[in-house]
């Protein structure tokens, strides 16, 4: 038998999910083990090997392939605990990370922070200015040498960084991305007169133009590196020595799988790597259930990440940020709040008003009801207060919650100063939790020109199950998605996922593009990511690109990646034809008619992604059987409705007991070893062919919106048209000037939000 596992290892836990085969699939979770996470991650594939009934050894010893997610590079930036790191710049320049941008006090946050201006402050320095240092040289926009480098008048720097004990360091010059020659140099100067010393170079990891975001990427890179690799080389020796002789991949943030060789040196790739398997399990299973419009919920421990997934595929985040630094890097958009089942409830001093979150009571010591400490009143102690969770069932039985922990922190932290009883404090923080988790979801559908009645929600995380069916009603959502794995989701789509590079660089044009200097660059970027992804040591495939230009309206900021092909690069048009599928795309993103093609349009940036098969695992099917599923209620609680306002006797059913076909109404309760799903009053419940949990929120009635895989596969059968048809039948001027009868800029910023 031979095994594809993967594990995603979060704040709170390490989810294991393994396939066997024959399309098993064998999942478990343990509990986080910060500082030392690896050891969690071997608790995790422990205990699946106990569940699968095989020695541990002989599990990892069949196993050929195994994929990980992990947020340690996320803990190393946010606890500031990284690399002693060193910044060398043109001379000059070197205040540009301490300068930022006009907008880095407010960078990342929500509304409700932004609020608080008193409290708001700039990141904190990952470099401080000692040990940022200015190099002579100069390169210009054209990418022609200005100034020479000049290395001998550098040669003090090498004391200065043997002196101050530097661990790491970024090297960022300006214009580097056109002209390498500067970077490459001192880099090379720098490993040489200081061996081992790690070293950072903007040209290899974001050869974009944008100084600020280009030096930011550049140094989290550094600072990351050198506590990812010693832990994911850590990792990987423990897997080996319990027995694992098939290949490590790791999952990187936008949304595919890496050597660790490779994982060890780009530690900010791997800073958004859990929500990336999120996303891509989540088109994986869309592929198999034929819905291609869709919005990921994953509530874990600490957070709630949402994602959107448009014609099936995952999108590309504008300027993510994390920690109040944009990251140049491709990644999967997700975004996330802290709303989770750690999050605590806290009474504001200054207004009396509840809250509940950011701060999270993590794994250790966790919410008030594990007993390990924690005080705190968390989302978790009152889904517990409130009859939701059965404290003598969590994580199959394996784990007990203690009810008279949870009232005591609710009480005294929440209930008391509000002068409420212990179940309607408990009730509030849900309300609270559920009405942030609709406002997120808006967030990334309403502001961005969709409709959340047009998409199906797939809710997953341990803590998902309990609050899809609250805030899916109140976005009209026609269905929600719980996976059969909804627990361990993220590692499922890390199990399933592809070896990936993405390799970006920026020349910066204006239509009509010079077709000749794009197909140039493409070649080079082509060449060299075929030749890393064959260094990769995976058992990998046949390698497929796919080629992209980062277009945008003249005065905008945030890009549309458009597929190019070798008919478009070819063509006499200078590039009209990837105008017009620019502008269908945009109009997809933003909403019908927000394109502004008068506005002029512009390429910031070219990209390649090279994707690259790997072993995949299989899924079970089974037949649709009776409707009946009174055989798996196992008993009736007691249970808070928050639509009644009161606790109502339902029925609880056995998640392992449920076979697909059954179906029933609500309000429910199913409760399986590693998640429990609330099904509201009105709502309808069945199981599918794949085992997942299915809640029909419109009970049969007909949705306001159009078939979901109607509407997203006439958006893409359009899309292809344009590429072929459009050309012959539009005039070559397009984009031309035009007078206007509308406020044309006001048009152009309303699709740039």
């Amino acid at each position: 038998m031979s095994y594809i596992i993967a594990v995603d290892s979060g704040g709170t836990f390490a989810d294991c999910v393994a396939f066997d085969g024959n399309g098993t699939v064998t999942r478990a979770k343990a509990p986080s083990t910060p500082p030392n996470f690896d050891q969690g991650v071997l608790d995790s594939v422990t205990e699946v090997a106990k569940r699968i009934g095989r020695p541990l050894k002989d599990v990892l010893g069949e196993t050929i392939l195994f994929a990980h997610g992990t947020t340690v590079a996320t803990n190393v930036l946010i606890t500031r605990t990284g690399a002693k790191t060193a910044l060398v710049t043109t001379k000059g320049h070197e205040d540009v990370m301490l300068i930022g941008r006009t907008a880095q006090k407010v960078a990342g946050l929500t509304e409700t922070e932004i609020i608080n201006v008193a409290r708001l402050s700039k990141a904190v320095p990952l470099v401080p200015r000692p040990r940022i240092h200015g190099v002579d040289e100069r390169v210009d926009r054209g990418g022609r040498v200005v100034v020479p480098l000049d290395l001998e008048r550098a040669k003090p720097i090498l004391q200065k960084l043997k002196d101050e004990g530097v661990e790491s360091v970024a090297i960022s010059f300006l214009w580097s991305f056109l002209n390498t020659a500067h970077e490459k140099a001192v880099k090379e100067w720098i490993e040489r007169e200081i061996p081992g010393m790690i070293v950072s170079a903007s040209h290899e990891l974001a050869p974009l133009i944008r100084e600020y975001e280009r030096t930011a990427t550049t140094v989290m890179n550094a600072y990351l590196t050198p506590a990812v690799a010693r832990y994911l080389n850590l990792m990987r020796q423990k897997l080996i020595d319990a027995g694992l002789k098939g290949p490590v991949a790791v999952m990187h943030s936008s949304g595919g799988l890496s050597s660790v060789e490779e994982a060890s040196s780009r530690g900010a790739a791997l800073l958004v790597s859990g929500p990336a398997g999120g996303a891509l399990g989540a088109q994986s299973l869309g592929d198999k259930l034929g819905i291609d419009k869709i919005l990921t919920a994953d509530v874990g421990g600490t957070s709630f990440d949402v994602g959107i997934l448009i014609d099936g595929k995952p999108g590309y985040s504008d300027g993510p940020i994390i920690d109040k630094y944009p990251l140049a890097l491709p990644v999967i958009d997700v975004t996330s709040i802290g709303a989770g089942g750690g999050s605590i409830g806290w009474v504001e001093p200054e207004t009396g008003v509840l809250r509940v979150g950011p701060q999270s009571a993590g794994a250790r010591p966790g919410p008030a009801c594990y007993e390990k400490g924690g005080s705190e009143p968390t989302v978790t102690d009152a889904n517990l207060v409130l009859g939701r969770l059965n404290p003598d069932f969590f994580l199959g039985g394996r784990m007990r919650l203690y009810p008279e922990k949870a009232r005591h922190a609710i009480k005294t932290r929440v209930a008391d100063p509000l002068g409420m009883t212990v179940e309607d404090a408990a009730a509030a923080m849900i309300e609270i939790v559920d009405a942030q988790m609709s406002d997120i979801i808006r967030k990334v559908t309403v502001e961005r020109g969709q409709d959340p009645e047009h998409f199906t929600i797939f809710s997953y995380g341990g803590a998902g199950g309990l609050h899809c069916d609250a805030y899916s009603s109140v976005l009209g959502c026609p269905e929600v998605v719980v996976p059969s794995v909804a627990s361990v989701f993220s590692a499922y789509g890390i199990a399933g996922s592809d070896a990936k590079r993405v390799m970006e660089m920026s020349d910066p044009m204006r239509f009509p593009f010079d077709l000749a200097r794009i197909r140039d660059h493409f070649k080079t970027l082509e060449s060299s990511i075929v030749t890393q992804m064959k260094e990769q040591r995976l058992p990998i495939g046949k390698v497929h690109l796919t080629r992209y230009v980062h277009l945008l309206f003249k005065g905008q900021v945030h890009t549309v990646r458009v597929p190019v092909t070798d008919f478009d690069l070819k063509a006499p048009d200078r590039g009209q034809g990837i105008v017009w599928r620019f502008v269908d795309l945009y109009e997809l993103r933003y909403g019908k008619g927000t394109a502004y093609t008068e506005a002029g349009v512009e390429a910031v940036a070219l990209s390649v992604e090279a994707i690259a098969d790997l072993p995949k695992p299989k899924l079970a099917e089974a037949r649709m059987g009776s409707a009946n599923a009174s055989g798996a209620i196992k008993e009736r609680r007691k249970v808070y409705l928050h639509e009644r306002k009161a606790f109502v006797s339902i029925p609880i059913y056995a998640g392992d007991k449920l076979r697909p076909g059954h179906r029933f109404k609500g309000p429910a309760i199913v409760e399986g070893e590693d998640m429990t799903v609330l099904v509201r009053t009105g709502h309808d419940l069945w199981i599918d062919r794949y085992q997942n949990l299915r809640i029909d929120m419109l009970q049969g009635k007909k949705a306001k919106a159009k078939p979901v895989a109607t509407k997203a596969s006439a958006a893409k059968k359009k899309s292809v048209k344009v590429a072929v048809k459009k050309p012959a039948k539009k005039p070559a001027q397009k984009t031309a000037k035009k007078p206007a009868k509308k406020a044309p800029k006001k048009k152009a910023r309303k699709g740039s939000r």
